[in-house]
C-alpha cells in the first residue's frame, strides 16, 4: 500500500479490555530469550512465595498451640519452623530477583537491537513521513519507559501473582467459606481498574505524544541554534519550548492522578474485606465451627491475598505508561518496507553503466505523478547533466534509479538487466553517491572512507583521498587520519568533508555516479579542487550531474532538461543554446545574473 508523504504512523490509543496490555505482553515474550533462567527464576519465586505463605499458617499453629498448652518446647519448634521458613524465602527471592536483572537486560537488549534493525530495513518512505522528534521519542523514550517497568515493578508483579495463586490455594484449603468471601475483592478491584482504564489509558497516549513533540521541538532548536541566534528569536523558541512543555506537563498530571487514585481504592478494597472475614470468622468460633488459630491464619493470608493486588494496582501507572510506550514501539516493528526485492532476484553482476530508462512513470503520493513518461539512453562512461526548475523531477530520476523508491510504471535497464530483476544491496553496490550536504559519520576519517566499501584497506583509502585532493589536509589533522569527527564533520570546513565523501566514493569502486551539486556550497578555490576530484572519480564511469549552476554540466555528453516530471528537451549544451529553448533560457538567466553581480546596473 503507497502512502502519502503527509501520512504519520498510527497513534496508538488505549483500546478497552485485554487488548489494551497486548503489546505489553508482546514485549513480555522477550524474557523468553533467556527461557533456562527464567524458569530458575520462576521456580525460586514459586518456592519462596510458598515458603512465605507458609508463615502464615505456622502463626495459626502458634495461635492453637497457646490457647491449649502452655508448654514452651512446642511453641519454640514452631518458631525455628517459621525462622527456617523466612531464612528459605529471603535467599529464594534474592536469588530469584538476582537472576532476573540479567533476564530484562538481556530482554531489552534484544528488544533495542530488534527495533533497530527493523529501522534500517524500512524504506525512505517510511523516513519521509515521519517527523524526526517523533521518530526518535519512539526509539529512545519509550524504550526508557518500558526498560524502567522491566528493572523497577515487573518482577514485583511476576512475584505478587505467585502470591495471590498461591494464598488463594492455601485458603481454600483451609476454609471454602471464608475463602469465597476473601475472593469478593478480586472482582470488585478488576471493575475499578477495568472503569479507571478507560480514563487513565487515553492520558497515557497522550502523554508519550506530548513527549514525542517536546522531543520534535527539542531537536529542532539545537539543529537551528545558529538561525536562531541571528534572527534574536530566543524569547519566542523559548515561550513555544514552554507552551509545548506544559502541555505535556498538564497531561501527565492527568495520567499520575487517575492511576493514582486506585492506591486509596485498594487500600479501602483490602480494609472492608478483612472486616468480612473477621466478621464471619468470629461469628464461627462463637458457632463453635472454627478455631481461634484458623482465624488467625486466615486473617493473615487475607493480608497476603490483598497485598500483591495493592502492589499490582499501585503500579498501575507503570502498566499503562509501559504497555502505550511498548504498543508505538510496536507500531514501527510492524512496519512493513513498500520496496522489498521480488521473489527470484538475483545479484547484479558488475556492470559497464549502461542506464536506461523507458516511459517511466513514477508518484510519491498516488494520483499525483511526479515523473511521466521518461526516457532516455546514458552510455557506458557518458556524462548525463539533469538541471530543471526546483522541484521538476531531477532528484526523483536518481532516487528511482537507486531504488529509494519503486516506479509506478515503465522499465528502467542496467546492462540490458531490469534493476527491479536484482536484489537491492547489489544493485546499490554498483551506483555512488556524492550529495549537496555531505554526510559524514562521528568516526574517524579512515572509517568514514572505509564506509564506501566493505573490506577496504587503509592503503586503498589513502590512494582514494590523494586522488580526491584530500591527503594534505587530512594529514594536517591532529591525529591524521585517525581523527575522530563529530557531530557529521563539524570539526571539518564544508569543502573538506565533500571532498571526503568524494573520496568515500572513490573507496567504493563503482561503475555508476550520481553527483547532486556537489560544488554549490564551497569558495572558488575549494569549487577547483572539488572540480579535479570529481574529474578523476569520473573518469570511465557513467555519471549523473544534478546541476543547480549549469555551468557545471556544460562538457556533459547528453543534458536532460525536466521541467513538470517530464523531459522536455535534450542534447548537448551547444546543440540546445542554438535551439533557443527552455534551457537557453535557464542558462542566460544564470548568465545575465553573474554579469549583474560583475556591473551593476
Amino acid at each position: 500500500m503507497t502512502l502519502s508523504t503527509t501520512d504519520t504512523l498510527a497513534k496508538p490509543g488505549a483500546p478497552a479490555g485485554p487488548g489494551k496490555f497486548r503489546s505489553l505482553l508482546r514485549a513480555m515474550r522477550y524474557l523468553w530469550t533467556r527461557k533456562i533462567i527464567f524458569l530458575a527464576v520462576m521456580i525460586l519465586f514459586l518456592i519462596g512465595t510458598i515458603a512465605f505463605i507458609s508463615l502464615s499458617v505456622m502463626l495459626g499453629f502458634a495461635v492453637n498451640s497457646l490457647s491449649r498448652s502452655t508448654d514452651p518446647g512446642a511453641l519454640l519448634q514452631v518458631v525455628m519452623v517459621m525462622i527456617g521458613l523466612a531464612l528459605v524465602a529471603f535467599i529464594t527471592y534474592y536469588l530469584g530477583f538476582r537472576l532476573f536483572a540479567g533476564v530484562t537486560q538481556s530482554a531489552l537488549f534484544q528488544l533495542r537491537q530488534d527495533l533497530f534493525e527493523h529501522t534500517q530495513e524500512l524504506s525512505l518512505r517510511f523516513f519521509d513521513r515521519q517527523p524526526i522528534g517523533e521518530l526518535m521519542s519512539r526509539v529512545t523514550n519509550d524504550i526508557d519507559v518500558v526498560t524502567a517497568f522491566f528493572q523497577q515493578p515487573l518482577g514485583t508483579l511476576i512475584m505478587g501473582i505467585f502470591m495471590l495463586m498461591t494464598t488463594l490455594v492455601a485458603m481454600f484449603l483451609l476454609d471454602y467459606r471464608l475463602a469465597t468471601i476473601a475472593s469478593i475483592a478480586i472482582p470488585l478491584l478488576v471493575g475499578l481498574v477495568c472503569l479507571l482504564a478507560r480514563v487513565a489509558g487515553p492520558a497515557f497516549a497522550l502523554l508519550q505524544e506530548r513527549l514525542a513533540d517536546l522531543n520534535g521541538l527539542m531537536e529542532e532548536t539545537i539543529a537551528g541554534e545558529k538561525t536562531i541566534i541571528a534572527f534574536r528569536q530566543q524569547d519566542q523558541v523559548s515561550g513555544k519550548q514552554a507552551e509545548v512543555s506544559e502541555a505535556a506537563r498538564d497531561t501527565g498530571s492527568r495520567a499520575q492522578i487517575l492511576s493514582l487514585v486506585m492506591n486509596p481504592l485498594t487500600i479501602l478494597v483490602t480494609n472492608i474485606n478483612v472486616a468480612l472475614v473477621a466478621l464471619t470468622g468470629s461469628i464461627m468460633i462463637i458457632h463453635g465451627t472454627l478455631s481461634i488459630g484458623v482465624l488467625t491464619t486466615f486473617l493473615s493470608l487475607t493480608m497476603l491475598f490483598i497485598l500483591p493486588l495493592v502492589t499490582i494496582f499501585a503500579n498501575y501507572n507503570f502498566i499503562l505508561s509501559a504497555s502505550v510506550s511498548a504498543g508505538r514501539i510496536f507500531s514501527i516493528m510492524d512496519e512493513q518496507p513498500d520496496v522489498i526485492d521480488r521473489p527470484g532476484a538475483v545479484e547484479l553482476k558488475p556492470v559497464q553503466g549502461h542506464v536506461v530508462f523507458r516511459d517511466v512513470n513514477f508518484s510519491y503520493v498516488p494520483g499525483r505523478q511526479v515523473l511521466k513518461h521518461n526516457s532516455f539512453e546514458a552510455l557506458p562512461g557518458q556524462m548525463i547533466g539533469l538541471c530543471g526548475p526546483t522541484g521538476a523531477g531531477k532528484s526523483t530520476i536518481i532516487n528511482i534509479l537507486t531504488r529509494y523508491y519503486d516506479i509506478d510504471s515503465g522499465v528502467i535497464e542496467i546492462d540490458g538487466q531490469d534493476i527491479y530483476s536484482v536484489t537491492q544491496s547489489s544493485l546499490r553496490k554498483q551506483i555512488g553517491v556524492v550529495l549537496q550536504d555531505p554526510f559524514l559519520f562521528s568516526d574517524t576519517v579512515m572509517n568514514n572512507l572505509k564506509y564506501g566499501r566493505e573490506g577496504a584497506t587503509d592503503e586503498e583509502c589513502i590512494a582514494a583521498a590523494k586522488d580526491a585532493n584530500c591527503d594534505e589536509f587530512i594529514n594536517r589533522l591532529p591525529d591524521g587520519y585517525h581523527t575522530l569527527l563529530t557531530d557529521g564533520g563539524s570539526n571539518l570546513s564544508q569543502g573538506q568533508r565533500q571532498l571526503l565523501t568524494i573520496a568515500r566514493a572513490m573507496v567504493a569502486n563503482i561503475r555508476i555516479l550520481i553527483l547532486d551539486e556537489a560544488t554549490s556550497n564551497v569558495d572558488t578555490r575549494t569549487e577547483r579542487n572539488i572540480q579535479a576530484a570529481i574529474r578523476k572519480l569520473q573518469a570511465g564511469r557513467t555519471s549523473f550531474v544534478i546541476a543547480h549552476r549549469l555551468s557545471t554540466i556544460r562538457p556533459a555528453q547528453q543534458i536532460l532538461v525536466i521541467n513538470n516530471g517530464e523531459i522536455v528537451e535534450r542534447g548537448t549544451h551547444d546543440e540546445m543554446m542554438k535551439k533557443s529553448g527552455f534551457y537557453y533560457d535557464l542558462y542566460m538567466s544564470q548568465f545575465k545574473g553573474r554579469i549583474a553581480e560583475i556591473i551593476p546596473v
